[in-house]
């Protein structure tokens, strides 16, 4: 009885590289930079690429070609902001555009071209999120948790009396001495430790910030 040999996917390794295709799917921001700008943001989902890139809008349509991000008709909205922005806007839209080097590594995304790298941190699904406006305290305040630690001050109006939030909010890091208006989209913590909020507080968009003189 005649036998059907099976013929292994990867025949020889060293010299065929078999790749699971990487997963790009979900919404991205960019982690934490050294300046106060807002975080770049990147959203890939089924073959369709959209996000903010400094200062305006962008959307087209992608692929992923051996391990590289192709990206075609991107076109974004016409805003103007000030030159710093506009020329970091530039660099990243040309990123884009130039087949970058994609990887994956758990929730982190990575973006390279030659020496020039960007990271994006995966957001969680917001389907089931509540949205606040909150203000946020051009200054820190000592505070006790788990440990001796400085907490931000917060208040839902700009009226209420400062409150101390014992927690981030996650893709924001404030610059002392201004104060913030942010939209924040806020999940529940299960089981959350002792002396940790229950909740979970992740930047949506910084809606103003201004200038504060202390103390």
């Amino acid at each position: 009885m005649p036998t059907k040999s099976l013929i292994p996917l990867c025949l020889l390794p060293l010299l065929v590289a078999c790749q699971q295709p990487v997963s790009v799917q979900g919404e991205y921001t960019q982690l934490t930079t050294a300046t106060a700008q807002k975080p770049l943001r990147l959203k890939l989902e089924d073959g369709r690429l959209s996000g903010f890139t400094g200062c305006n809008n962008a959307m087209g349509n992608y692929s992923l070609d051996r391990g590289e991000l192709v990206v075609s008709q991107l076109a974004s909205t016409m805003m103007a902001c000030s030159p710093e922005i506009m020329q970091r806007e530039q660099q990243f839209s040309q990123l884009l555009q130039q087949r970058p080097r994609v990887s994956v590594d758990g929730k982190i995304l990575t973006l390279s071209k030659d020496d020039t790298v960007y990271q994006f941190s995966l957001l969680p699904d917001l389907s089931n999120a509540s949205t606040r406006l909150i203000y946020v305290a051009p200054e820190r305040k000592a505070c006790t948790g788990v440990g001796k630690m400085q907490c931000l001050q917060v208040r839902d109006s700009a009226s209420d009396d400062w409150q101390l939030h014992y927690g981030e909010i996650e893709g924001f890091t404030p610059e002392p001495g201004i104060e913030y208006r942010v939209r924040i989209k806020e999940l529940p913590v299960a089981n959350p430790p002792a002396d940790a909020p229950a909740k979970r507080w992740i930047l949506d968009m910084v809606v103003e910030q201004k200038l504060v003189k202390t103390e």
